[in-house]
């Protein structure tokens, strides 16, 4: 079985083990894009921002109170997020899993469908979709999956009004100034000690990796190295080098490589990382 986000296969005897102790729903926790199998059991991924904020903007616009809606992500599942519907307003909840720290955790997301007559210093998406003070910035992906969103659920309710869309900061994210709208597949990965084991175990099943420090690098990854299996590992690239006795490639952005490397000059990475065969900077 296949991970739907990062496309890795699962080792056959952490399927089996799951059987064995007669789990039933394993296929569908896999495919749901929600669920990391390991050799210890599962870890759950949290919603981005993004798709938080499209599940608020959805229940404002639908035509009935819902306890959950259907969200579309970038990499095409759709996940339920649960909701809450009050008049012609929407509210959701991002939710980490079982991420070790997310600033963001529990943010609260509040769409309301109204005209919005005065516009000029709110950001905005096409003239439908605005943001309240506490949002800073949308990233262009997050824009992309709240149009989407947005035009599904035009059809789906017969609502073409405009949505107004502001966040609450609970817990962490209070220190936050300002929130980020991000998110490149909707999903979150849980990092902690055993994502990134049991990843380590993952990639050994491959001869030719190619690691990554994230999502984008890992789409380039994929482009140009197509005969490595791409692997995300963010800040843990030197633990998956350590670990690997195949060939290696480096993809990765200059900000996250000089925070593993200290630097991300490519002859000193490789220097310092002798089992790498490549860096790309990109």
């Amino acid at each position: 079985m296949q991970d739907p986000i990062e496309l890795y296969s699962y080792p056959k005897d952490w399927i089996m083990e799951r059987k064995r102790r007669g789990e039933k729903r394993i296929e569908e926790k896999i495919y749901s894009g929600l669920y990391i199998l390991t050799p210890e059991g599962w870890l759950r991924r949290g919603i981005t921002t993004a798709t938080a904020a499209s599940a608020a903007m959805i229940a404002a616009m639908a035509d009935e109170e819902l306890d959950f809606v259907k969200v579309k992500t970038p990499v095409g599942i759709e996940i339920k997020v649960p909701t809450m519907k009050r008049k012609n307003s929407g509210i959701a909840m991002k939710f980490s899993g079982d991420h070790g720290f997310d600033a963001t955790s529990s943010t609260i997301f509040v769409a309301i469908k109204k005209e919005i007559k005065n516009n000029i210093n709110l950001i905005n998406i096409n003239n439908k979709i605005f943001f309240g003070k506490n949002v800073s910035y949308v990233s262009d992906a997050a824009k992309k999956q709240l149009m989407e969103n947005y035009k599904i659920a035009c059809e789906k309710y017969d609502c073409e009004e405009s949505i107004f869309l502001d966040a609450i900061f609970r817990g962490k994210s209070e220190k936050i100034e300002g929130l980020a709208i991000l998110g490149t597949t909707g999903f979150v990965e849980p990092w902690c000690d055993e994502l990134v084991k049991a990843k380590i175990l993952i990639a050994k099943q491959y001869d030719k990796i190619a690691v990554t420090t994230g999502r984008e690098s890992w789409k380039l990854a994929r482009e140009i190295y197509k005969d490595y299996q791409p692997f995300v590992f963010g800040v843990h690239l030197k633990e998956i080098i350590s670990s690997h006795d195949g060939e290696i490639v480096i993809v990765g952005k200059p900000g996250l490589l000089k925070k593993v490397f200290g630097f991300y000059d490519k002859d000193k990475i490789l220097k310092e990382a002798r089992n790498v065969s490549e860096v790309f900077i990109c």
